[in-house]
């Protein structure tokens, strides 16, 4: 059976073009790509490191939780997102053990990827996103 993976951890800002500064500073080789995210109204920055990477989340027009998160808290530490063979079934032995899933079914994601949430309030006070790649 494959093996969960730490795939990123997510940091809500405001301004991507501000926060990555500090980033180039801290991974200076570190391999920055850009993604536009339209079903999640979102602009990332992935800074790949040599096992994970750090995703620097912008609000788009229109979108809502990162909206909300920012005004609330500020920027900073998001969620971390694990990677999981099957993201559908995760969510499923997840919400038999009681946690909540924030999405009734998997929506697209970056990179291709499927992914879902799990609302907080079930897991300790840390939002978790499952991706994989499985459509």
């Amino acid at each position: 059976m494959a093996k969960s993976s730490l795939n990123h951890v997510g940091i809500a800002v405001r301004k991507i073009e501000d926060a990555l500064p500090l980033y180039r500073l801290l991974a200076p080789d570190a391999e920055v790509e850009y993604e536009d995210v339209p079903d999640m109204k979102v602009r990332v920055a992935k800074i790949h490191l040599a096992n994970t990477c750090i995703e620097l989340i912008e609000p788009l027009p229109g979108e809502t939780a990162i909206t909300k998160f920012l005004e609330k808290r500020g920027e900073g530490i998001h969620h971390v997102c694990l990677e999981v063979p099957d993201v559908d079934k995760a969510t499923q032995a997840l919400r038999a053990s009681g946690c909540t899933p924030v999405y009734s079914a998997s929506r697209p994601g970056s990179g291709g990827m499927r992914v879902n949430f799990l609302n907080p309030k079930g897991t300790r006070g840390v939002l978790f996103e499952l991706n994989s790649r499985n459509a």
